[in-house]
C-alpha cells in the first residue's frame, strides 16, 4: 500500500480540478461589491437615494462572474485546442487527413466578419449604458485576474 501523503493544498495545480478551485465569491472585490449592492438596494427602497449604487454594484457583480467564467474558460479551451492541434499534427504527419488551408482560410475570414459586425453593434449597446457597463468592465477585468 502507497503511504504518500497528499500536496499540500489538496490536488496538484496542474489537474483539471484546479480549474474550479477557488471560487470567485471568495475574493474581496466580489464580497465589497455584493455589500454594495444589498446596500444601495436598500438605500433606494427607502428612498434615501436613486439605484445608482445598487445598479453599479450588481454591473462589478456581473461583470466579475463573466470574467472568472472567461478565465476559466479559455484555460480549458487551450487546454483542449492544444490537444487537438497535436492530434492533427500527428494525423497530418501520418498521411492519414489532407488540409485544404484554402478552405480554412476562406471560413474563418467569414466569421471574422460576421465577429465584427457583432462587436460593433454590441459597442453600440455598451454606449448607451455606460455607467453600469464600466463597472460591468470593471468587475470583468478583476474576475479574470482573479487566480
Amino acid at each position: 500500500m502507497n503511504n504518500v501523503p497528499p500536496p499540500p493544498g489538496g490536488l496538484p495545480k496542474n489537474t483539471i480540478s484546479s480549474l474550479f478551485a477557488d471560487p470567485p465569491w471568495a475574493a474581496t472585490p466580489f464580497l465589497t461589491a455584493g455589500a454594495t449592492t444589498v446596500a444601495g438596494t436598500g438605500a433606494w427602497l427607502s428612498d434615501l437615494m436613486s439605484p445608482i449604487l445598487a445598479s453599479g454594484g450588481a454591473s462589478f457583480l456581473g461583470g466579475f462572474l463573466i470574467g472568472w467564467a472567461l478565465r476559466k474558460t479559455l484555460t480549458l479551451t487551450l487546454l483542449i485546442a492544444a490537444a487537438l492541434a497535436a492530434l492533427i499534427a500527428i494525423m497530418k504527419s501520418t498521411g492519414w487527413i489532407h488540409i485544404e488551408w484554402n478552405l480554412i482560410h476562406a471560413d474563418l475570414m467569414r466569421v471574422l466578419g460576421w465577429v465584427q459586425g457583432k462587436a460593433d453593434g454590441f459597442k453600440e449597446v455598451l454606449s448607451g449604458y455606460l455607467p453600469s457597463a464600466g463597472a460591468g468592465g470593471a468587475g470583468a477585468y478583476f474576475g479574470f485576474r482573479k487566480k
